[in-house]
């Protein structure tokens, strides 16, 4: 047999649902309210990463070796990358590819000399120092002596600058100080986005149908001479205007002797 008391027991679980319909709803645990975590703070590195691009996995490879080195000099036809960045765990690359053909294609070497193209990118808001503008990314063609160390072409086409060692602080004179920082209590970045380089010739072009100058056929040209006759043929009308009153008040003053 059922014992008495649970029998009891299941009568008045009964009553009180019935009796308190939203009882149940107090009985549900719910978890403790939680908040997201704020992003784990680290050290972090500013400095110009160096990479080559590699035609066979389209990517780019960081360079373990520094841009002056002499052992392995640029060969024509060699695409190069700089990006200043601010860097807690991996390299962050350059954030377009190298195209040496859209960077270079146009450029022709001579005896002695080889053709190499840089992609430079001066990152994001992100990575800025304090106080700088970040320059817009851009691709440029070095064609310089075949003999020439990858930090030689480069300062063939941009200002180069350099601290203890030869280590590369600056680059078209950004950041404007200082020869990369070691950071403490910073936050990882967030993921870069592909840019669109600036190319060598790369001009803006009016929008179609939008010509160079608003007045580049004349057709909208106000010169001084055309703001002359305007002028003089105002003040023709209005003398014409005054004379017509004259004559039809005097004809007016006429009619009424007449009737008189």
């Amino acid at each position: 047999m059922v014992p008495l008391r649970k029998i009891v027991t299941a009568a008045l679980g009964a009553v009180f649902l019935l009796a308190c319909p939203n009882a149940a709803a107090y009985a549900v645990v719910t978890a403790p309210e939680t908040r997201p975590s704020e992003p784990a703070l680290a050290k972090g590195y500013t400095y110009w990463g160096y990479f080559t691009w590699n035609d066979k996995t389209d990517a780019w490879d960081y360079m373990q070796v520094g841009a002056n080195d002499t052992k392995q000099l640029p060969a024509d036809g060699d695409v190069y990358g700089f990006r200043w960045a601010l860097v807690v765990k991996e390299p962050r690359l350059p954030r377009a590819d190298g195209d040496f053909d859209a960077i270079c294609g146009s450029e022709q070497r001579g005896d002695s000399e080889k053709r190499v193209a840089f992609v430079l990118d001066y990152g994001s808001k992100a990575d800025a120092e304090e106080g700088d503008q970040v320059p817009a990314p851009r691709g440029v063609c070095a064609v310089a002596d075949d003999k020439f160390t990858v930090q030689q072409a480069l300062q063939t086409v941009a200002a180069v600058r350099t601290g203890n060692g030869g280590l590369i602080c600056g680059i078209d004179d950004y950041p404007s100080k200082g020869c990369g920082d070691v950071l403490a209590d910073v936050q990882e970045p967030p993921a870069d986005e592909q840019v669109t380089l600036a190319l060598p010739g790369a001009e803006t072009t009016p929008p179609d149908g939008a010509s160079a100058s608003p007045a580049s056929d004349g057709s909208s040209a106000t010169t001084e001479a055309d703001t002359a006759e305007d002028g003089s043929g105002s003040t023709t009308t209005l003398i014409v205007a005054v004379a017509a009153v004259v004559v039809l008040a005097a004809g007016a003053v006429a009619l009424r002797r007449r009737k008189s």
